[in-house]
């Protein structure tokens, strides 16, 4: 059970704060109506260094890259953990 909090968790920090979606536009005094006519979708968030977070907007095409990513990464993580076996020594 430890095993799979442990990497549960690190699958998060990982896949979470390793990539940044690639931005079409970037700029600080879009209105919500400008980023709507460019094809940008926002989602805020939080890097691993910080409890402030970002507002990111991407295309739908970028954030569903790096979804697919995250998705990725967590998986390769959470085989690696499978193959690591207890921490305490048992099966």
């Amino acid at each position: 059970m430890i095993r799979i909090c442990l990497a549960a968790t690190t699958a998060a920090l990982v896949a979470g704060c390793s990539m940044t979606p690639t931005v079409t536009k970037v700029s600080t005094t879009m209105t919500p109506s400008e980023i709507h006519e460019a094809g940008l979708v926002c989602r805020q968030l939080v890097p691993i260094d910080s409890n402030v977070p970002r507002t990111i907007c991407a295309s739908e095409t970028a954030w569903a890259s790096y979804d697919a990513r995250a998705r990725l990464a967590t998986d390769e993580l959470l085989a690696k953990g499978k193959e690591l076996g207890n921490a305490f020594g048992r099966p």
